[in-house]
């Protein structure tokens, strides 16, 4: 199946700052070592808000627990959202 994150600015975000100036660096190295193969898509939003990350999973519980885990989520920068999710057909093709 296939799950969104949805990130958005915690209490540790700092305002007014674009997201290339708030540290995120382990934030994406973690999702790449994490999710591996696994990892459809990702990005920020250019809005500065947060970001998306869509990922092949298990389960809805196994994007929560990579969700939680998340170094920036750790560190208070990030508040997330999972959700279960369905592209449309034809869009995105079945990982092997």
């Amino acid at each position: 199946m296939k799950a969104v994150i949805i990130y958005s600015r915690g209490k540790a975000w700092l305002n007014g700052k674009p997201h290339w100036e708030q540290k995120l660096v382990p934030h994406r190295h973690y999702l790449v070592d994490t999710l591996k193969d696994r990892l459809v898509s990702a990005g920020p939003f250019m809005d500065h808000t947060g970001g998306l990350v869509i990922v092949e999973v298990e389960s809805i519980q196994e994007a929560e627990e990579v969700a939680k885990n998340d170094p920036a989520v750790l560190e208070e920068k990030f508040e997330y959202v999972v959700h279960p999710w369905e592209p449309l057909e034809g869009l995105f093709t079945k990982r092997k």
